[in-house]
């Protein structure tokens, strides 16, 4: 009845498009934040980001038909690098990171009905974000086999917001054999994304005194282009 139907598809001259039911992808993340942003985030790479990120989107028809669109949730994890702080003959080493975290909802609109080949699409996310500085020890082998109960995070600090951004990429449809039939495919994306201000612990001055953390504060916007590779499961 499958073919069949399909092939009444075909003779009408109509577009056969694929039943996706779900998609599922796992992304390696990178990211140049803008001017402002950048000043806060300052690295060794200018500025730029790596992580990685897992979404997954869902067809809001299930198995009764085509949607040209999806709705699903995503998961963003970036670092902006770190700090480190020698060790002095009283205190171990010490290192600071600087992290991005996003949980977003996410909506896709497909601009390609066809059964296969390239596909192209456009997402828009909404969700909360988090920026994370986190100081501890820096631990060698030699620290962990050692074991000196010194606790390894001593500071952590959090500022969330709300996030949201807009972005397209694509990936690579291919017909289904079978009603249940899994497909993989490369999935590209690039996102602008856009972000409350927010608060951050300032790249250079973190100092720790017995123990004791201190630090210098900063604002600013979390504005950044985003690229993201990764492998679709659908």
């Amino acid at each position: 009845m499958k073919n069949l139907t399909l092939s009444y598809l075909l003779l009408l001259g109509l577009p056969a498009v694929a039943q996706e039911t779900a998609q599922i992808a796992l992304q390696l993340n990178t990211a140049i934040p803008d001017k402002e942003f950048k000043q806060a985030v300052d690295n060794s790479i200018g500025g730029a980001a790596v992580g990685m990120g897992a979404n997954i989107l869902l067809n809001p028809k299930g198995k009764k038909g085509y949607s040209p669109v999806f709705f699903g949730a995503e998961f963003s994890y970036m670092t902006f690098g770190r700090d480190k702080i020698e060790a002095t003959n009283d205190a171990p080493p010490f290192k600071t990171t600087f992290n991005y975290y996003a949980l977003n909802g996410i909506s896709r609109v497909f601009l390609s009905k066809k059964e296969s080949g390239f596909v192209p699409f456009i997402d828009g996310t909404l969700g909360l974000k988090i920026f994370n500085t986190r100081t501890k020890v820096d631990k060698n082998v030699s620290h962990i086999i050692l074991d000196d109960n010194q606790p390894v995070v001593i500071n952590t600090t959090n500022d969330n917001g709300l996030g949201y951004g807009v972005g397209i990429g694509f990936y690579n449809r291919k017909p289904m054999e079978s009603e249940d039939d899994t497909r993989a495919s490369f999935t590209m994306r690039v996102m602008y994304l856009w972000g409350d201000p927010t608060s951050y612990v300032k790249r250079g001055s973190v100092r720790v005194d017995n123990g004791f953390v201190s630090f210098e504060e900063g604002s600013t916007k979390t504005n950044m282009i985003m690229v993201q590779l990764g492998i679709m499961l659908y």
